[in-house]
């Protein structure tokens, strides 16, 4: 190719990407200079949020019984207290010494969990739990899961404080 086809050659190429960008102008703008959409509809407002539940002052009792046939999966006892907003609750595995729950936790929407380590009393080990739950109104509904057994659910009334 010679010096004048090679001319004609970059003017028609330049011409080419020129006429390409005018033809697709949004891609060749900058956001900030693309027009504006149309006013939208007002958006729909945000639900808002659940209001936190209010836990009354009382002490709850759940209590659990022996898995049947079962000589590790004995009897179990939760016990959970709310003053002054503050949550707190103790485990016992049959018969052991109380166990404080550790990592307490009370959501907004009533649910709650929480943990008791392994604890050794006399020759009896009782292993690490897990214990979660929910509170609707007076009562509380709670599963408690050991290491070794299936997990439980047991059920209580709040008991006032003081009373």
């Amino acid at each position: 190719m010679d010096r004048r086809g090679l001319a004609v050659f970059r003017g028609s190429f330049l011409v080419l990407v020129t006429a390409a960008c005018v033809s697709v102008q949004s891609a060749c703008q900058y956001p900030a200079a693309t027009h504006p959409a149309p006013a939208a509809v007002s958006p729909v407002p945000a639900a808002a949020p659940a209001p936190a539940i209010q836990l009354a002052d009382g002490t709850w009792r759940v209590q659990g019984t022996r898995v049947p046939g079962s000589r590790r999966c004995g009897e179990w006892l939760v016990h959970l207290t709310s003053a002054g907003g503050q949550l707190s609750g103790t485990v016992s595995h049959a018969r052991n010494t109380a166990i404080l729950i550790q990592n307490l936790v009370l959501m907004p929407d009533g649910s709650f969990s929480g943990s008791a380590p392994a604890s050794l009393s006399g020759s009896r080990r009782a292993p690490p739990a897990t214990i979660t739950g929910q509170f609707t109104g007076n009562t509380v509904n709670l599963t408690f899961d050991s290491e070794r057994c299936p997990p439980r659910q047991g059920t209580a009334t709040r008991r006032v404080l003081g009373g």
